[in-house]
């Protein structure tokens, strides 16, 4: 049996965890998380794509977003805050998009040898500490206002850590960041958009120089293929769920019918829903 996890909170939550509860299964989060690893490494999935979390890196994901543990050191551990879509909405009203648009485009950041980088990891441990004085239970009076307080300040604080992440990512080409962007666009919409066509007019570019871009840059895969990939991770986290019919979730990913998404799992993993799921339960 995986061990029971809440996709949503209404209030903000602090934890410190190995992740183990994703090592089996994607899961598909509905509040904003930011997590920082304090110690060991981890292969960090969110479907299509894949990064390396070790000591001193960030992850942020300022809406949710579907995160599995692919692998992980035995010593693997993060300081993790859950927070409620809500109060997010709130608290991110005064700060300027392009900070929005930035953790969108690059939630994974590991910080560097040099003083600076330091010194800003050193302040995040600072914010988790706090965060872990406020919200480790829930005996905190005026708690609303102090998780508003909390998240608008550590949001705002963030921002200001922009200029010295954008120094460090200079190097990237103008390819790289539509990269980025057509990343962002499939986490974001790959449910509901299941075509190439969707994302070249949202990037304002061709569909050609779209394919040039993800085979330069995503280990020669297509476009079509990256889109693909992370539906099936989407398939993979509704068939977890077994209160949903195979029906439903051909519903909830816009495929036509069930035989669709039947014939559209199995062409991409080799087994289908069905299969999947006797699979999961075996283990």
């Amino acid at each position: 049996m995986y061990e029971s996890l809440s996709p949503d909170t209404s209030s903000i939550r602090y934890e410190e965890t190995d992740l183990s509860y994703l090592k089996q299964r994607p899961y598909r989060f509905k509040c904003g998380i930011y997590l920082i690893c304090t110690q060991g490494q981890s292969i960090i999935s969110t479907g299509v794509q894949q990064y390396t979390f070790n000591e001193q890196t960030e992850l942020i994901f300022l809406t949710g977003s579907l995160i599995q543990v692919i692998q992980a050191s035995a010593d693997f551990n993060v300081r993790m805050l859950l927070f409620p879509k809500d109060i997010f909405l709130k608290a991110i009203l005064p700060i300027d998009t392009p900070y929005f648009n930035y953790t969108h485009e690059h939630p994974h950041y590991h910080h560097t040898a040099d003083e600076r980088s330091q010194k800003t990891w050193r302040e995040i441990v600072l914010w988790m500490d706090i965060a872990q004085m406020l919200f480790k239970d829930n005996t905190l009076q005026f708690r609303k206002q102090q998780e508003f307080n909390f998240l608008q300040s550590l949001l705002m604080w963030l921002f200001n850590t922009i200029p010295e992440k954008l120094a460090a990512n200079k190097q990237y080409s103008r390819k790289q960041m539509l990269c980025h962007q057509f990343m962002q666009l499939i986490r974001e919409h790959s449910t509901c958009e299941h075509q190439v066509p969707f994302y070249t007019e949202q990037l304002c570019i061709t569909s050609r120089y779209l394919y040039e871009i993800t085979t330069q840059y995503m280990n020669g895969k297509t476009p079509k293929q990256l889109i693909d990939e992370q539906l099936i991770a989407e398939a993979k986290v509704l068939l977890n769920e077994p209160q949903l019919s195979v029906t439903e979730i051909a519903e909830q990913l816009h495929f036509a019918d069930q035989s669709y998404l039947s014939r559209f799992f199995k062409k991409n993993t080799g087994i289908s829903p069905k299969e999947f799921r006797l699979q999961k339960l075996l283990q």
